[in-house]
């Protein structure tokens, strides 16, 4: 099975989180900005009190850190009744398949799941033109012996601003019906200052997000 096949047989079975990446208009560097806010206003389930974290990264280092980085935004919170597990504490070698999520779910008693899977990093190029000012530009004359202020125009040249837009994707399921998508929400960031407070920060506002939409305690 390859890795997007897994992935997609996963997403119908249990609640999940997909990052992807586009392109974002943001007002600042390094700020997470959530958009693109839903809820199944049909959904009237009870607050999940267990929650998987499954991270869809071939690279087990940062599979591990974005697990921790949401089972952490759990914890943080006071008075946090839900608990979160991160899927590498039970399946340390590889990335459980369909059906082996869906046993362990029903073994360990979890009644929600957050799956995350890195789809890709948008990096632009933007060309900032050069441009030409009147500017004050003192020279020593050799005539008059002195130094000597003219206005003259001064060329200043363009150059190529790089920035990375990372755009984040949200998805709460319910496993007990059969993946049920019911809750969903976009976070957003422009050239995030470094990948450890982009995850953290991330986690903690889809954390905050369930909290205040009830899904979770």
């Amino acid at each position: 099975m390859t890795y997007q096949s897994r992935y997609r047989s996963i997403w119908l079975i249990i609640p999940l989180i997909i990052i992807t990446a586009g392109t974002i208009n943001l007002g600042g560097c390094g700020v997470t900005q959530q958009t693109n806010l839903w809820a199944d206003p049909s959904y009237h389930g009870t607050p999940m009190k267990n929650i998987l974290v499954i991270a869809m990264n071939k690279d087990q280092l940062r599979r591990r850190m974005w697990e921790d980085a949401i089972v952490t935004a759990f914890s943080d919170k006071k008075h946090a009744v839900t608990v979160a597990v991160a899927s590498y504490q039970l399946f340390p070698d590889n990335i459980p398949d369909t059906l082996t999520a869906r046993l362990k779910t029903k073994e360990e008693g979890f009644d929600g799941v957050l799956l995350v899977a890195k789809i890709r990093l948008d990096t632009l190029m933007n060309n900032v033109p050069g441009y030409t000012t009147n500017e004050e530009v003192t020279t020593y004359s050799r005539r008059w012996g002195a130094y000597v202020t003219n206005y003259e125009n001064v060329y200043h040249p363009g150059y190529a601003e790089i920035e990375t837009f990372v755009s984040v994707r949200t998805d709460l399921l319910v496993p007990q019906e059969d993946g049920r998508l019911v809750w969903s929400v976009t976070s957003q960031s422009l050239d995030p200052t470094s990948a450890s407070q982009f995850r953290s920060s991330v986690a903690d506002r889809v954390v905050d997000r369930l909290k205040k939409g009830r899904f979770i305690y």
